[in-house]
């Protein structure tokens, strides 16, 4: 007779039938599978959680310019070597143009349906816009309001292009797309048109039928 049994006929007067033993012992292990399956599981769900929003230490982005006199639109600047990881965390673009023209970002994109910010946008989505073949419109601090108005007209509710302020940024205003960016001072600059027809959804972009509704809506 088991130890179990023996207290078990010891409190009862009788010996305990081994087939009721056996089954309280298996409800008891049952019991326990399931309090260390619910422990592993709510362990494993915060270690999830906490890897998703910790995030790695900062990216960095590089990227190497090229002659422009190898691009078809006169005076763009055309970069490559440009990394495309999602990432979660902010992303170093010192080392390269401003704004970005590409490198790793945010798993979520800025929407760019047309839309237009007051406010400037955070990089890491907007850079996730232009590996979908996005066109992005930036303007500087101190740039005319009747030339923002302009650009405004040719953002405003045409899919794949966006627009938004840059603070620090060195020319009135910059066309950019991955790996391709213009400055310019006009609307009215006939390669503004050049450009978007080039890159809208162009050869240039990583993911260029993309998204660019359902990501990111705030600056």
């Amino acid at each position: 007779m088991t130890q179990d049994q023996q207290r078990s006929a010891s409190s009862s007067g009788r010996p305990e039938n081994p087939e009721t033993w056996y089954a309280r012992l298996q409800r008891r292990l049952g019991a326990v599978s399931t309090t260390v399956v619910i422990s592993g599981a709510l362990v494993v769900g915060v270690t999830a959680i906490a890897s998703a929003h910790d995030g790695p230490p900062t990216a960095h982005a590089s990227a190497r310019s090229i002659d422009s006199d190898r691009t078809n639109i006169p005076g763009e600047r055309v970069y490559t070597n440009l990394q495309y990881d999602h990432v979660l965390g902010p992303v170093d673009y010192s080392g390269g143009p401003t704004p970005p023209v590409g490198g790793p970002h945010d798993p979520v994109w800025q929407n760019a349906n047309g839309d237009v910010y007051d406010r400037p946008l955070r990089n890491e989505h907007a850079v996730h816009s232009l590996e979908h073949g996005v066109v992005w419109v930036t303007y500087a601090e101190d740039a005319p309001r009747s030339v923002v108005d302009a650009f405004r007209k040719k953002v405003e509710g045409v899919p794949y292009r966006m627009m938004s302020p840059v603070p620090g940024q060195d020319a009135p205003v910059k066309l950019t797309a991955w790996g391709r960016q213009l400055a310019v001072t006009s609307a009215d600059d006939p390669r503004v048109d050049q450009f978007f027809e080039a890159y809208v959804q162009g050869p240039q972009a990583p993911e260029p039928e993309g998204p660019v509704t359902g990501g990111r809506a705030i600056p």
